[in-house]
């Protein structure tokens, strides 16, 4: 990311930091840039607070579980949630760092959500990290004009059931800190996975 590298460079030189620590900083920072990002896994998908575990479809809910979702569906709302695991890894000889990062989530094209996650990351020298980022979406709002068996199944879906692959999409731009200055990336990260 030569565009990243350029604006490190430009800006300690107009700090004109010198100490160690800044030193160490700008280097951690700098290798965030060649870190590799990758959309690892979704998991701990709940719908209507149910827990729906791997592989899990309607057939397996109970009576109480089937008439909540009937509900839900004459009510057009199906509240969901779930994690997005994103892997990011080092090959650097140092650790990597951000500060926080933006965040696009696309389920098969749609935007699901577009907000920041502040939390700070950082990853050891040689090694990975995963960065979990939390989602809460309603399917019945996001995806108004389709039937409600394929929302519905899209929900199993991500869960692992067996229908129509799913295709998950993931955009990051990570924010990196230089002394007191909080910079982001130039660019997003583009990441996608199939779920079939």
């Amino acid at each position: 990311m030569p565009k990243l590298k350029k604006t490190f460079i430009i800006l300690f030189v107009t700090m004109g930091l010198a100490s160690c620590e800044v030193l160490t900083q700008v280097a951690q920072v700098a290798n965030f840039a060649n870190c590799n990002f990758n959309l690892n896994s979704v998991n701990n998908i709940q719908m209507l607070g149910m827990n729906l575990s791997k592989g899990m479809t309607k057939d397996n809910l109970n009576v109480t579980q089937l008439l909540s979702l009937t509900n839900a569906i004459m009510s057009k709302t199906l509240p969901v949630t779930f994690n997005v695991n994103v892997n990011v890894s080092n090959p650097n000889s140092i650790a990597a760092s951000m500060a926080k990062m933006d965040y696009i989530l696309t389920l098969n094209g749609k935007q699901v959500i577009s907000t920041t996650m502040n939390q700070a990351v950082n990853v050891p020298a040689n090694s990975s990290n995963v960065v979990t980022i939390p989602i809460t979406t309603d399917l019945f709002q996001l995806f108004s004009g389709e039937s409600a068996d394929a929302i519905v199944n899209l929900a199993f879906k991500l869960a692992g059931a067996s229908s129509n692959p799913v295709n998950v999409g993931l955009k990051v731009k990570p924010y990196i800190t230089i002394g007191n200055q909080l910079l982001s990336y130039p660019d997003y990260i583009t990441m996608n996975k199939t779920l079939n």
